[in-house]
């Protein structure tokens, strides 16, 4: 029904977000109205998965209970901590999630239950534009600029509406990438929620690296070098390859050649104190703890051999070898910030 747009919007006092990490998804809460909305991640954005419901400032709200806003409350209307998307943020969207063979049901599943179309005001009568297509708004520098998203054909594009049209809203927020991966930006220390170990972390080649060597899933001393629970505690781990494929938390993933050497080009900062030592299990021996460290690649070139990368801390040298799947090797998991 019609709320008496053309009315004073109502100052809201307090106009906060509570934001909730799920298994699959970020939550937001609006605390305006207590309404929770579920987000789909997007390069540094955070999009909600549902439309903007905030009675107060929409001009319009059809049958099944969907809000329309006019421009001059867009950006009055997403809760504090989100905003309104411009059209890059649309545009990068659009490239992440709506190209390729599979476009129109992508689109399909964002647009969800949206009502089609958007409504016009003339007098007292509010008329519905209705066609195949959602209508959004977006924040542009030239006149009211809203995006299409035309789920029959899978085509989105930014169009121009009078200033009197009301469209739907999704607000957006900022990502923290790193609260996603288990860090605490604070700190840059990661939380493994499997066993609630430490580990510190720190951004390299544009990536997330441990500083520390994973310690997962210790159940015998045989895991570690010597023997010894002691070397466990400093050193972390040995890993055969199989393991170490399956080892990192989720989120997070062993390191491939590509990336390794990405690690090594930044060679001045690298922490030989702490990558040059522990050894590797090399069968019914080990390698030189005190002044080696070898770890797993995921790459793996030959049959049963798996790449591995040996830093030697006296030198300041690394070498790429193949090793055999079953000795006992180091573990340093990386994480992309955009997945």
């Amino acid at each position: 029904m019609l709320d008496g747009f053309v009315r004073a919007l109502c100052t809201v006092a307090f106009l906060t977000v509570s934001v909730v990490a799920s298994s699959n998804a970020e939550e937001i809460k609006d605390f305006r109205d207590g309404h929770i909305y579920k987000t789909i991640p997007s390069g540094s954005l955070n999009w909600f998965s549902q439309d903007l419901s905030f009675r107060k400032t929409a001009n319009f709200s059809d049958e099944n209970g969907h809000s329309f806003y006019r421009d001059d409350r867009w950006k009055l209307s997403c809760p504090e901590g989100t905003r309104l998307p411009d059209a890059m943020d649309w545009d990068k969207l659009i490239h992440d999630k709506f190209m390729g063979p599979r476009k129109i049901q992508n689109m399909k599943a964002f647009v969800g239950s949206s009502s089609m179309g958007y409504y016009k005001f003339d007098e007292d009568d509010v008329i519905n534009k209705r066609d195949y297509a959602a209508y959004y708004a977006a924040v542009g520098e030239v006149g009211t600029q809203v995006m299409m998203l035309d789920v029959k054909r899978g085509v989105a594009k930014l169009v121009q509406i009078e200033d009197a049209d009301a469209v739907q809203v999704r607000c957006v927020s900022e990502r923290d990438l790193l609260a996603e991966k288990g860090v605490s930006k604070k700190d840059m220390v990661l939380t493994d929620k499997r066993d609630g170990k430490k580990y510190k972390v720190e951004l390299r080649a544009g990536k997330v690296w441990m500083k520390n060597n994973l310690a997962f899933s210790l159940s015998s001393e045989k895991q570690c070098y010597m023997e010894d629970w002691t070397f466990c505690e400093r050193y972390g781990r040995y890993y055969t390859y199989n393991e170490a494929l399956k080892a990192c938390p989720i989120g997070w993933h062993l390191p491939d050649d590509g990336e390794w050497r990405d690690y090594q080009k930044e060679r001045a900062s690298i922490d030989w104190d702490s990558m040059g030592r522990g050894g590797c299990h090399d069968w019914d021996g080990y390698c030189d703890g005190t002044a080696t460290g070898h770890y797993w690649s995921s790459t793996s070139i030959l049959k049963n051999m798996g790449r591995s990368w040996e830093f030697r801390r006296l030198v300041r040298d690394i070498d790429r070898t193949d090793e055999n799947i079953h000795k006992g090797l180091y573990v340093r998991c990386v994480a992309s910030l955009q997945e």
